[in-house]
This record gives structure tokens, C-alpha cells and sequence, in this order.
């Protein structure tokens, strides 16, 4: 490259270029010079079309020539759309040929189309056609992913990795306040520098620039000019394009270059995302491209004085522009660009903050929002059957099932990432996503069950299955476990005991319209499940209420994981519709496959609900859920009342939820929870402890009953929690450790848990003789 600088541009007039382009190409044209940097280049108007001649320098490798073409090739095959010039061959159909100039030296000479529009250079920049630049970069880039040659390992002075090697030149700078701003900046941006090589790279354009980019009426027509073209990080592309975005508004106020910053990395992102480690060294890659152009316009320009006026038009700007990037702190520098990517928020996730239990409580009500755990975890990452904390300890999750695939599941992450790229969208237009996925959902359903509602959340799937029931039987109340949980609604707080206060659980006190029922215990018969309803329904009649509808969570969640007969299930339903009430069953914490391939709990119990609720396990965490009932339901309750909600089932939750059950089936996790699971409780039975009272569940699930009270079980939960295992407590009792992982453990899974239960639950059993205080 250093010959390219050094040796003066070709001898070549546009005379020299008419008669070239006549004997070689066997065109005649009216030719102009255009401005370069190294070679020269000529308009030809032939009278029909447009072409340029492109006389390289003598110091050019003719393999960079070749490459160049190649990579023109390559982008018309993958992108015939993208607007490139297309080469012209000569008469001997070579697409490259070689000419002597008047000098003696010889040059390699071809012709290419001309693209319609003028150069961005000099003229204004606004955010919309910033924004179009960005996406402009963006699928050049993409437009190169697979091509390769063996002239792109190239040493290239404008590659801004070799930044600091132009050291050498900054003697050419005569002012001296200059020249020290640039040893500074070579200084600070050395540790970025160091990092790209873990970066993601390609061969790459690497001259997108305004002088590049051809438009009319400021619509982009076109990018021009491979001839910088080498391999380099992706970042680097995205700095060249971005300084040159910069570069007009430099004079301007800084929330107006901000402004612009966002629009580029806007248009650029909506064709790549930029990675979390990409963006935290964008902003010192501006730096080094404006150190780059500076050094090498004062060592050129002085001594290449004839063509001194192209090669530092860049001068003011982008010293003006490096003046005031140079400003910011390298840790404000960081912030802005990462903010401005969209990458900030997991960068600031990923850091310990001793201060934010006290942040979270003065802004977040204290206990009015609780946090697990006397000293409170920092999650900031999970992965599969793992979470992680701010100070980068691994947690085994035995607790969340909403993550039911696995935390951060890269297929349901691409899904959602893709489809949010492309549109997200209220439910009042016909999509895909969502018609699929209600198809999908309806085929695990028995028969009768036809009609899918989709909503945000499983509170908002209970509390429209509640007005639905009271709409269809004309009643006014509901019969519920007398431990259960199923949201947050002021409706369905009101079927949700496990979180109400002592004095509202308290005879008297608890909704007249809602009446409890104790969960099965053992093998409970047909007859205990008609009483149960019996005895709900009698008490509703009492306080005025005939009952809408019977509700409960088929594993018995919240009232300690206790496992239903069918012969009970049966009588539960059969006595509710003798009430004249329906039945719904809430499987938002047994459902999708968490016990059997069936995917509902339901199901193997042998019962048909009228209302089956699913919540956020459906999206693994992204907020969908739905109901799922008859059609005369849903029909008489149109016949009333109209349902809907902006974002339920989205194109992006319907995407998330049909990739969930893509999951569920291709790595046949249900019928990997059903052996883990089985395997699990075994492994617990087999420490005999005298401690365990019960070990129960179905599936990927274990209440692990302990003979301890709540502060003791707490203290269990607390101890596992310091061995690496994050489980819950649940029942009336507080004493039975619920253990409801993601489906993706397996027996290894299990079996850390197990090791660490034996010695936490002695622990905990010990506490009897401690200080309570403590």
C-alpha cells in the first residue's frame, strides 16, 4: 500500500483515455476526468449509456484488481437488487486488461456501468437519510458474507486496525496542539484496537462513504468504489460509513449529532444487529478512522500537491469532529455508543450494584414488590438449566417453569429476535403466527375444546374465562382450592387464597362470592371430589351466589404438589356441571409438557374442562397466554361483551409460542421431563431421611414434604440457595420445597440437587436449637 501513496497517480489524459477506450473496448465516448485518490477515472458518454474507464495504479497488485471484480461478481449473484456498478469486458472479453501510459509504466485498465445519481459529498445530512446510509452499509456487508480471496489478507493503510502504524506521519501535522491530539488518541484508542481480532470479520467494502454513495432527490441509487476492499472486522466497515455520516453535521449542536448517530445505527441494525462488544468499541473506531484520515491527508496532501484539494476535503471536519468526540471520557464515549445500539442496558445488567436493593426499594414499594431470598441474587444471565448472578456464580434453577425450554433458548431467542425485526403488530390484523399457533394449541385438546382466546399473561386468562362463566350460566360464583394461586386481577386475586392477607383468610372476612375447598390428599375418591364441590357450592348458595365456575391448578400447586386421582378429578367436574357451573383447569404451572407428552395435566387425569388457562411458559417468558374453551362459550359472551387486548398473541408472542412447542417437540422434552422427574423423586426417597415426610408430583415436578415448620423450610430454601440449587416452598404449611425446574434437566440435574438436599435439610432441621433471631 505504501507504493500506492507514494507513486504519483497514472500518466494517463482523458485523450490517453479515449483512445483506450476505443482500441481496448471498442467504445467511443465523450470523456471527463473524475476525482481520485491514487488512480484515475473517466466518465464516458457514449450517447446511450454511461460507462467509467478506471486506469489503476502501477503499483496496484493485479490480484486486488481481480479481487475487486470477484467481489462485484459475487454481490450480483447474492444480491442481484443491491446497487453496484457491473463490469464491462473488453473486446477479447477479458475483464481486465493492461495499457502503457505516456510515462512508461503500465496500468491495468477496465470499464464498468455507470449507476444513476450524484455523490453525497457536500450536500446536507438529516436523519432520514442517515438512517438510509445505515442500511446501505449494512447490506454491503451482508452482500460479502461467504466471498473470500486470497488478495483480502492485504496490508491496507485505510484499514483501520493499522491505525497506530501511521504513526510515522504525524510530523506532517504543523500545528503542534494538532499532533498532540493525535498521539493522545492513539493512546486511548489502543486497547480497542487490541480487541478486534476476537470480533467478527469478513471481507469487506470498507469505503461506503458519501463520496461512494449515489442518490437522486436524496434516494439512495447505489454504492461505488471496491477499491479499498480487504478484510477486516465488521465493526471497522461500520466506523468508515459512520464517520463519513458524521463528518457534515461536526459544526453542529451535540444532541444534533446524536441525533444523526441514532438514525445510522437505526437503518444499519435493521439489516445486522450490532454485537454487545461491537458497540463498546464503536465509538474509538470513529476516532481511529478520523485519526487515519487526518494523518494521511497531511502527509499526502503535501506532497502530492496537484491533487492536494481531493485529498483534504475530509481536513476540517474531521478535525473538528475529533475534537469533540475527544471530549467525552473513554467511559462516556462507551456509554453513548452503546446506548445509542441498543446494547447498554445488557452491559449495565451484566455489573454488580451494591446499591440497588436499597434503589429498588425506595422506587418500587419495598415489600409491596418482595424479592426471594434474605440477601437478595442479582440474576443478570441464564442459560438452559442455569442462571447466573452479577458476580458471575452458576445457579441450578429448580424453580422457574416459566423458562419451560430452558433460559435464553437460542432457537426461541432467534425467533422472537427475527420476527421483531420484521414487524410486531396489535391482534386486529390477520397474521400467521397467530392463526398457526391457535391451530397448533387446538390439535392437544380433546374434542369439544375449539376455540382459543389469546391474551398477555394466565391472570388474564383466568379473569376472562371468569366473565365468560358468568355471562354463559348467569352466576355470580366461584369455588376455588382453599390454598391455590392464580394471578393478580382484582378479580383473580379474589381465587388466589395463597396471597390473601390473615384477616381477609379469615372466617367472614374472604369474598362472598367465593368459597374453598381442600385440596385431595392421598388417593382421594370420586365421592371426596363431589363433596368438595358439594360443600363449595352450599356454602356459595348461603352468602346469595349460585356458582359460575369451579377453578383449580390440576397439580395442586401452591396447596404443597399433590397428585389427583382421575376418579377424583371426575367427580370434581361431573359435580360442578350438576351445579350448573363449569370447570376450568388452570395449567399454567402443569401444562406444556411438564408432565407427559400430552402437554396438560388434565388430560391424563381424564377430565375436559370447559376453560383450560395457559400463561407465560407458553412465550418461555415472553408474556402470552390464552384460553381455551367451546365455541357456544365464547359465542354467548360475544353476544354481551367484546374482547381484545393490543398485544395478545402478537406476531412476536406468536412466534416465541410456536417455537416453544417446536422445542417441546424436537428435543422431546415431555417425555424427558417424565424420567427426570420419576428419577428425581426416587433419588430424594432413597436419602432416607426422617425429615422427608412425602415426596410427590407427577412429571417434572417434586413437593418435597418436610417435618419442619415454614422458618425452618425457609431456612432449607436459604441453605440450598448457598450451595448453588434455587428451589421454592409452597403448601398451607410452608413446609413442602417445590422443585420446578426449566424441562431441559436432566439426571445430572437431579442429582446436584439431590446432593445438595441432604446436607441443607439437616442444616435446616438443626436450626430448631438455634437462635430464631439469627
Amino acid at each position: 500500500m505504501e507504493n500506492l501513496l507514494k507513486e504519483p497517480r497514472p500518466a494517463v489524459t482523458s485523450d490517453d483515455a479515449a483512445a483506450i477506450l476505443l482500441s481496448t473496448f471498442g467504445v467511443i465516448g465523450t470523456v471527463t476526468e473524475l476525482p481520485s485518490e491514487r488512480d484515475r477515472n473517466f466518465l464516458v458518454d457514449t450517447g446511450r449509456a454511461s460507462l467509467v474507464l478506471k486506469v489503476s495504479h502501477s503499483a496496484e497488485n493485479p490480484q486486488v484488481i481481480e479481487m475487486e471484480n470477484a467481489a462485484m461478481w459475487h454481490i450480483e449473484s447474492v444480491d442481484p437488487e443491491l446497487p453496484i456498478p457491473r463490469i464491462v469486458p473488453a473486446k477479447d472479453s477479458a475483464a481486465v486488461s493492461w495499457v502503457t501510459a505516456t510515462d512508461g509504466r503500465r496500468h491495468l485498465v477496465r470499464v464498468i456501468t455507470v449507476i444513476a445519481g450524484t455523490h453525497l459529498q457536500g450536500g446536507a445530512m438529516t436523519p432520514e437519510l442517515a438512517e438510509q446510509i445505515g442500511s446501505l452499509c449494512a447490506r454491503t456487508e451482508v452482500a460479502l458474507r461467504g466471498f473470500f480471496h486470497a488478495a483480502a489478507g492485504r496490508t491496507h493503510d485505510w484499514d483501520i486496525r493499522h491505525c497506530g502504524q501511521l504513526s510515522g506521519y504525524i510530523d506532517a501535522i504543523s500545528d503542534s496542539a494538532r499532533a498532540q491530539l493525535i498521539v493522545a488518541v492513539l493512546e486511548r484508542i489502543t486497547p480497542a484496537l487490541a480487541t478486534l481480532d476476537l470480533l467478527p470479520a469478513q471481507v469487506q467494502h470498507a469505503d461506503v462513504t458519501l463520496t461512494n454513495i449515489l442518490a437522486v432527490n436524496d434516494e439512495l441509487t447505489g454504492v461505488i468504489d471496491f477499491g479499498d476492499i480487504h478484510h477486516t472486522a465488521s465493526v471497522c466497515d461500520l466506523a468508515v460509513t459512520l464517520t463519513s455520516v458524521l463528518r457534515p453535521v461536526s459544526h453542529r449542536s451535540w444532541s444534533e449529532i446524536v441525533v444523526i448517530a441514532a438514525a445510522f445505527l437505526r437503518g444499519y441494525q435493521r439489516i445486522r444487529a450490532v454485537e454487545v462488544a461491537e458497540a463498546a468499541v464503536l465509538g474509538d473506531l470513529v476516532l481511529a478512522r478520523l485519526t487515519t484520515t487526518v494523518l494521511i491527508s497531511a502527509w499526502r496532501g503535501a506532497a502530492i500537491a496537484e491533487n492536494a484539494v481531493y485529498i483534504e476535503q475530509h481536513d476540517t471536519p474531521s478535525w473538528e469532529l475529533l475534537e469533540r468526540l475527544m471530549e467525552l471520557t473513554p467511559i462516556a464515549t462507551q456509554q453513548l455508543w452503546s446506548r445509542l445500539a441498543g446494547t447498554s442496558r445488557v452491559e449495565t445488567g451484566l455489573s454488580a450494584d451494591d446499591r440497588l436493593h436499597g434503589r429498588r426499594d425506595a422506587v418500587l414499594g419495598g415489600k409491596l414488590a418482595p424479592l426471594s431470598y434474605r440477601a437478595p441474587l442479582q440474576i443478570v444471565r441464564g442459560e438452559g438449566p442455569w442462571v447466573f448472578d452479577a458476580a458471575g456464580r452458576r445457579y441450578l434453577d429448580g424453580y422457574n417453569n416459566v423458562p419451560v425450554v430452558g433460559h435464553s433458548h437460542p432457537v426461541v431467542n432467534q425467533a422472537i429476535n427475527r420476527q421483531l425485526g420484521l414487524l410486531n403488530v396489535n391482534s386486529r390484523y390477520l397474521h400467521n403466527n397467530v392463526v398457526e399457533l391457535a391451530e397448533r394449541l387446538l390439535a392437544t385438546m380433546p374434542d369439544g375444546l375449539d376455540t382459543c382466546v389469546f391474551v398477555n399473561s394466565g391472570t388474564e386468562a383466568v379473569d376472562l374465562a371468569w366473565r365468560m362463566a358468568t355471562l354463559f350460566t348467569g352466576n355470580s360464583g366461584a369455588a376455588v382450592v382453599d390454598w391455590a394461586y392464580h394471578g393478580i386481577s382484582h378479580a383473580v386475586s379474589d381465587f388466589s387464597p395463597n396471597d390473601w392477607s390473615a384477616q381477609m383468610a379469615s372466617p367472614g372476612n374472604s369474598p362472598a362470592h367465593v368459597a374453598t375447598f381442600a385440596a385431595p390428599s392421598g388417593m382421594s375418591s370420586r365421592a371426596d371430589g363431589v363433596s368438595r364441590v358439594d360443600g363449595a357450592v352450599t356454602e356459595l348458595n348461603s352468602r346469595g351466589h349460585r356458582p359460575a365456575l369451579v377453578i383449580l391448578d390440576p397439580l395442586f400447586t401452591s396447596a404443597g404438589i399433590i397428585d389427583a386421582s382421575t376418579s377424583f378429578m371426575s367427580g370434581m367436574v361431573d359435580a360442578s356441571r350438576s351445579a350448573g357451573a363449569l370447570f376450568l383447569a388452570d395449567e399454567v404451572q402443569s401444562g406444556f409438557g411438564r408432565t407427559g407428552e400430552q402437554l396438560w395435566r388434565f388430560v391424563s387425569q381424564g377430565v375436559v374442562p370447559d376453560f383450560v388457562t395457559l400463561g407465560k411458559p407458553m412465550g418461555n417468558g415472553h408474556p402470552i397466554g390464552a384460553v381455551v374453551t367451546r365455541r357456544e362459550i365464547a359465542e354467548r359472551f360475544l353476544q354481551r361483551q367484546e374482547y381484545f387486548s393490543t398485544f395478545a398473541a402478537s406476531p412476536v408472542s406468536s412466534a416465541a409460542a410456536l417455537t416453544v412447542l417446536d422445542v417441546l417437540e424436537a428435543e422431546q422434552l415431555p417425555a424427558q421431563a417424565m424420567r427426570v422427574g420419576e428419577y428425581l423423586r426416587e433419588q430424594v426417597r432413597d436419602l432416607g431421611l426422617g425429615v422427608v415426610r412425602d415426596v410427590r408430583g407427577t412429571g417434572l415436578i417434586a413437593g418435597i414434604e418436610l417435618d419442619l415448620s415454614r422458618p425452618e423450610t425457609g431456612s432449607v430454601v436459604e441453605d440450598l440457595k448457598q450451595r448453588g440449587v434455587l428451589v421454592g416452598a409452597t403448601g398451607r404449611g410452608g413446609n413442602v420445597l417445590k422443585v420446578r425446574p426449566p424441562l431441559v434437566w436432566t439426571e445430572r440435574h437431579a442429582d446436584l440437587l439431590v446432593s445438595a438436599l441432604a446436607p441443607a435439610l439437616a442444616s435446616g432441621a438443626g436450626s430448631r436449637t438455634k437462635d430464631p433471631g439469627r
